[in-house]
Parts: structure tokens; sequence; C-alpha cells
């Protein structure tokens, strides 16, 4: 193997140096045809070496130094494709309207619950509704509102002979479209003599006081 590698440099030596006309040409002499094949291959050697040792570490230190703003960049990227204009102006359209829905602030849960018994009434039932105590921890500081719970009674007024047709449609009616208003649970009782009574449990949507 190392007579091999021996032979194989001799020949690359007699090819690279060799002297046209000149098979014997002294070792100075092929020296000096070497240099211009010689320079430019130890130039390139030095500039590999200088970039392997110095410029590429360099690099790649800036590249994970900056690693987390590229990351953002393409987030931004991604959401710039999957959005537009008018998808985000539509967006807060809706988050207005929400907000709209909302109560602004906790005491005006009465307002809406004698709505609520008024319009019972209109629909030939009598209603009482009240606004139970909210927990300690009914909300969180992350999202800017929270829900009251309130439960109502209602029984037939006097003469109502469709007492549960009277109710389906008071219960078609109870969420107002403009408050966020949810039914959460409903009961009907009724006793030996065929009278109804119903008791409902309704959530609403209210800011959070600032």
């Amino acid at each position: 193997m190392k007579n091999s590698l021996r032979n194989l440099g001799l020949a690359c030596w007699q090819i690279l140096s060799e002297v046209p006309g000149w098979p014997d040409a002294p070792r100075q002499l092929r020296l000096r045809r070497l240099l211009p094949i010689f320079i430019p291959v130890a130039a390139m050697i030095l500039l590999f070496l200088w970039n392997q040792v110095w410029t590429h570490p360099r690099i790649q230190s800036v590249r994970t130094a900056y690693q987390p703003l590229l990351v953002l960049e393409q987030e931004v990227a991604d959401l710039s494709l999957g959005g537009s204009d008018d998808k985000a102006a539509e967006a807060t359209a809706r988050a207005a309207e929400a907000g709209r829905m909302l109560l602004p602030e906790p005491k005006q849960i009465g307002p809406v619950l004698n709505e609520f018994t008024r319009t019972a009434l209109a629909s030939g039932w009598e209603a009482t509704f009240q606004a139970l105590p909210a927990p300690a921890a009914s909300h969180s500081a992350d999202t800017p509102l929270y829900f009251i719970t309130a439960r109502g009674k209602l029984v037939p007024s006097a003469g109502n002979a469709q007492a549960f047709a009277s109710l389906l449609a008071f219960l078609g009616q109870f969420s107002p479209p403009n408050r966020s208003v949810d039914l959460t649970r409903l009961s009907i009782r009724a006793d030996e003599q065929g009278r109804q009574t119903a008791e409902v449990f309704l959530r609403v949507g209210c800011r959070i006081p600032e």
C-alpha cells in the first residue's frame, strides 16, 4: 500500500512538473513549472480552512442567536397568508357585537330579570327570577367576562288552559338576540290535579368590572 501511494505520488509529480521537450529537467525547473498550479491550490486550501475554522462558526452562532426571531418571522408570514383585511374587519365587528351583548356591570341583571318576568306574564305564566350569588372564583383575569347565574320559578296564570304550549312559546323567546343569555336547565313538574310548575336556570354574560 505504501509503495502504491509512493508510485502514485511520483506519477503525479512527473505529470504536473513535466517540461515539454526536456524529460530529464532538473528539480528546480520542475518546481517552477508547479508554481502556477501550487499557488491557486494552496490559496483554495487556505480559504477552505479559514471558512471552517473562523467564518462558519461565526455564521452558525449568529443563526443560533437569531433563531427565535426567524421563527417569529415565519409565524407572522403564516398568519399573513391565513388572514386578510376583510377577515380581520369581520372578526373585529363580531367581537364588538359580542361585547354589546354583555351586561356592562353585574347590578344590571335586575332589569333583565324583570323583563323576563313581564315576558312570562304575557305568555300566561307568573314568574319570579332571582340572581344567585356568584362563587368567589367565578371568573379569571385572563378573560374579560364572566357569567351570572339566575333561577326562575314559573306557575301558570289563572285561566291559562294551554300551560305547556304557552311555556314552550315563552322559552322560544327566552334568549333575546341582543343579550348573551343561555338557558342551562329546565325542570317541569305536575301535581295530581295536573297543575304544572316550571323551574329554569339561566346564565347571563357580564363584563368584568374594572
